[in-house]
């Protein structure tokens, strides 16, 4: 039986028809290109882009249901008739940061922003752009707001709903009630009725025939609201389990573990969403692979034989610290203002040593998140990871030295699409719990930890550590 699944990522488009018998049956990825302007892409472009790939791997072909990927912080706004008259903001639209600083002078009411939602206040979260957008005078009576994994929803069926697990991403649901939170609405000024309702991925519709044209099948089949890429990355790794840890590092990078109940620590260092039916206990840092083609593209003119780089560097040599915050800092600080850069330069220090500090500086700030993580979830006994790190065995290598841990690396091409596929067989009937969808689990490698390399990463997060808390930029 042939289901598939369709995302709307930050950057790019995706699509993969899975098999239940044979697997991956095919798989496309298309950047946004021109769709994409600092932090804000066309929402009905974005749409358009993610059916035509859907229909390009799907046409003709008889599919038994479709499910929707989105991602946790992007958020547009439309006309009372849907028609998108903004663009969706993501994470990445920094020009609300202000509005957050001035959140952050009053303790009380970032505390409740964030016992509330488990989102701080910070410009990853989209619902500080309906501030921005009122402050730049743009009127919200009469408009309604939906992320983009909504908005493919609605286009597909005809009906506007959003799950509890996206929205929760968006800053907008209270984690307790699991419904809109009222202090937020009432903060933004804005009304239930202009949100999606909240569903879960039990609640699906069928696909309309205007749908069924844009991906080239048949009408009727169940569609799946949108989830979180992130959600279902831990459904799509086999990772919706307690004691697993997953961490993607990708443009930007994350570290999640499956929980009961919110978790939500005194020093706001970590973040709690509705995962696909659980909760979901993570950190997120936007500096990772975005340092690395910052580095690249700075220092190299765009050009790197990342093998020679790695090859150069020497072992056990100390090395200038990088913190990774070049796009401002997510967690564990929530500092977007931050800034990051190279401390303790000398002039021994090479190109190849500076491709080295990036690589342990991304690391470090994932390292920084997790000795949180395990403090409120426990240590993990299981760690997945995936993203573009999978591409350099070193780096590889050096995250399972960093983290004192035996690792397993995915090797399927999206975790994300794999969980909307898991999603896609439940609606139609062929998978009874999501929980148990292993697909290329087993395929995974593992890289054990090298415990005689360790102490060479500690010493240089101890310095990593000084350098952070002394940055006052």
């Amino acid at each position: 039986m042939l289901v598939l699944a369709l995302e709307s990522s930050t950057s790019s488009a995706k699509a993969l028809l899975y098999d239940n018998e044979k697997g991956i049956v095919g798989a496309v990825q298309k950047t946004y290109g021109a769709l994409n302007q600092e932090g804000r892409t066309d929402t009905e472009g974005v749409y358009e882009l993610t059916a035509a790939l859907g229909k390009q791997l799907a046409r003709g072909r008889e599919i038994a249901a479709v499910a929707l990927c989105g991602t946790w912080h992007g958020l547009s706004v439309l006309s009372e008739n849907m028609l998108p008259v903004t663009p969706t903001f993501s994470w990445n639209f920094t020009d609300t940061a202000p509005v957050c600083d001035e959140i952050l002078k009053d303790g009380q009411m970032t505390e409740r922003f964030y016992e509330n939602t488990g989102c701080m206040p910070h410009n990853t979260y989209p619902r500080h752009v309906l501030t921005y957008l009122k402050n730049q005078g743009f009127p919200l009576a009469g408009k309604r707001m939906a992320t983009q994994g909504g908005y493919n929803f609605f286009r597909l069926t005809g009906e506007f709903l959003e799950t509890c697990c996206t929205q929760s991403g968006s800053g907008l649901l209270n984690l307790q009630k699991l419904d809109y939170d009222d202090f937020v609405l009432d903060y933004l000024g804005i009304r239930r009725e202009q949100l999606g309702t909240l569903c879960s991925y039990k609640d699906v519709r069928p696909l309309t025939k205007e749908g069924a044209e844009m991906l080239g099948i048949r009408p009727g089949i169940p569609v799946v609201p949108a989830h979180a890429d992130g959600a279902l990355n831990q459904v799509g790794s086999y990772a919706n389990r307690k004691g697993v840890m997953t961490m993607s590092v990708g443009t930007s990078g994350a570290i999640r573990m499956t929980a009961e109940r919110p978790v939500l620590p005194k020093g706001h260092q970590l973040w709690c969403y509705r995962g696909v039916d659980h909760y979901i206990s993570g950190a997120a840092v936007a500096g990772a692979c975005s340092c690395i083609d910052w580095f690249v593209k700075k220092f190299l003119g765009g050009k790197a034989d990342y093998d020679t780089l790695e090859a150069g560097q020497i072992p056990g040599k100390k090395v200038p610290v990088f913190l990774p915050f070049i796009l401002g800092e997510r967690c564990p600080g929530w500092r977007g203002e931050r800034r990051g850069g190279f401390r303790y330069v000398d002039g021994t220090h090479t190109v190849f040593d500076f491709y080295r500090a990036v690589q342990m500086g991304v690391l470090f700030n994932l390292y920084q998140c997790y000795e949180t993580l395990c403090r409120e979830n426990g240590a993990p006994e299981e760690i997945l990871v995936s993203g573009g790190i999978g591409n350099s065995a070193r780096w590889i290598q050096m995250a399972a030295d960093i983290f004192g841990h035996d690792i397993l690396v995915a090797d399927f091409p999206s975790a994300s699409c794999m969980g909307a596929a898991a999603l896609a067989l439940h609606a139609a009937g062929v998978l009874k719990n999501i929980d148990e969808f292993k697909a290329d689990y087993e395929s995974a490698r593992p890289v054990n930890c090298r415990q005689e390399n360790r102490m060479y990463y500690l010493e240089h997060y101890e310095r990593y550590l000084t350098a952070y808390k002394e940055d006052k930029q």
